[in-house]
């Protein structure tokens, strides 16, 4: 196979390199749909995700059924980072192995619904990149799935970390300006695949239909893989930016934030005619950052209150400061499952309704120069800790 030709199909499958058979490997996708009777507008995920591929199991297999409570503890230990203080059954450890298509929607309702499958059960095509599970199958053009969770199968498997309801989807999507730049080490690897991706088509989740029009709001699309997830998780990502120098829409502008890999972060952006990247390996020597996600001061109203994700970036050439507000009663606290037999789950709050600003500078010898100021809504924020579960 040529060079070019292998680089391409291991970037979209993750598949190839002997690191990522052990380990995890996951494409996300973000979209908003607006509800056809309601008119509510709801952004929804989808999830595929591999665990442990080479073990190819003929039926997946989860290596524990923890007890998940979203409670106003697991806030507190999502945010500090630390485990529970529950006891722990004696059981037998099982590495995990299987694959996963999630479909959640976010914001002030928000739920995942979930549908296992072995390794063995994927029918996986390289040119044309194709990926079809049961009755789910994902494209590089195209979205199609349907999944249900019934309350029985829901009371009976806890370890699927999951609701119980049904989804099903109709999408085709154009990825614009994917961004290999990111993360790449011998551990991790993450970059976008879409930093501004149009959806089109419907989602029907829990019985009422969204339309998904690309034209009211950008989506957006990235691929994860590696040993593991990453502690702390962080994340923020943004299509819809509006200028506050000029007052109008950024159509052109997107960015994305995934950390932390050994301290550090990757930022990837486009600002109109602003390309810029700073990928991990830039952040050792010639790129300083810092960051954070904290709770704010409580509010006299309990549904005011906030959580802060912030993040400052300095280079020899660029400056970026950004701050992401959203509130606590609108985030989703989800576990997700890693993939050794440690027992350990990724405790992740995650919301989609986010908003703040982002601040743009170039330095111009000792001076700055300010490049965009710009308002951010329907920010996707995520933050997490590894977190032992609870039996």
């Amino acid at each position: 196979m040529a060079a070019k030709a292998k680089k391409i199909k291991d970037l979209k499958t993750g598949f190839n390199k002997k690191k990522n058979k052990i380990g995890i490997n996951v494409w996300r996708f973000f979209f908003n749909g607006i509800g056809s009777v309601s008119g509510s507008e709801k952004m929804f995920f989808i999830e595929f995700e591999i665990l442990n591929p080479i073990l190819a199991q003929s039926e997946a297999v989860l290596s524990f059924k923890p007890k998940v409570k979203i409670s106003a503890d697991d806030l507190q230990y999502a945010l500090a980072g630390t485990q529970s203080a529950s006891s722990l059954e004696t059981e037998e450890k099982n590495l995990p192995s299987y694959c996963v298509v999630r479909c959640g929607r976010l914001g002030d309702s928000p739920k995942q619904i979930c549908s296992y499958f072995s390794f063995k059960d994927i029918n996986f095509n390289a040119r044309p990149f194709e990926i079809n599970i049961g009755k789910n199958f994902f494209s590089e053009e195209h979205l199609l799935g349907n999944i249900k969770v019934s309350k029985e199968e829901h009371s009976k498997h806890p370890e699927y970390l999951c609701d119980f309801g049904s989804a099903s989807w109709e999408l085709s999507y154009n990825a614009d300006c994917e961004i290999e730049k990111g993360e790449d080490s011998k551990t991790f690897r993450w970059f976008s695949s879409g930093l501004r991706t149009a959806f089109a088509g419907k989602i029907i989740f829990d019985g009422e239909e969204y339309t998904v029009d690309s034209r009211k709001s950008l989506g957006y699309s990235e691929r994860y893989f590696g040993k593991s997830l990453v502690e702390p998780w962080f994340h923020i990502s943004c299509t819809n930016l509006t200028s506050v120098i000029s007052g109008k829409i950024l159509f052109d502008s997107a960015f994305s934030i995934q950390g932390i890999f050994d301290e550090k972060i990757a930022f990837i952006g486009k600002f109109e005619d602003n390309l810029i990247e700073f990928p991990t390996v830039a952040t050792k020597k010639h790129v300083s950052c810092v960051w954070d996600c904290v709770q704010m001061p409580e509010n006299e109203n309990p549904d005011e209150n906030l959580l802060h994700w912030t993040v400052s970036i300095s280079s020899k050439k660029w400056v970026v400061d950004v701050d992401v507000y959203c509130k606590i009663k609108e985030i989703f606290n989800r576990c997700l499952e890693l993939p050794d037999a440690s027992r350990h789950v990724l405790n992740m709050l995650q919301g989609a309704t986010g908003s703040g600003e982002i601040k743009l500078y170039k330095k111009t010898g000792p001076n700055l120069e300010q490049i965009e100021h710009a308002n951010l809504t329907k920010v996707v924020c995520e933050f997490g800790h590894f977190e032992q579960s609870e039996f």
